[in-house]
């Protein structure tokens, strides 16, 4: 499945809250995908990725950032084990 087959209720329409969370490259951050226009942005930035229901989380994984995503874990974890998460 890519971003461009996402499917949207009328209630993602009217609360961006309710609309498919989708995992960004670089980050550990999730977009919220919610409406057909949301999801041309999300396309634009990041390209038509294929995803995965991640079912234990509720979102869509997207291998193709796990490298990504993974190193800045990484150096998020490190930084937290120096710092502190607050």
């Amino acid at each position: 499945m890519r971003v461009s087959d996402l499917e949207f209720t009328t209630e993602m329409s009217t609360s961006t809250w309710a609309g498919h969370r989708v995992e960004m490259p670089k980050t550990d951050a999730l977009r919220y995908v919610s409406s057909n226009e949301a999801a041309a942005d999300f396309i634009e930035s990041f390209g038509d990725v294929e995803i995965v229901l991640d079912e234990k989380y509720g979102h869509y994984a997207v291998p193709a950032f796990k490298v990504e995503r993974d190193e800045y874990c990484k150096l998020k974890q490190a930084h937290c084990e120096i710092y502190g998460s607050n």
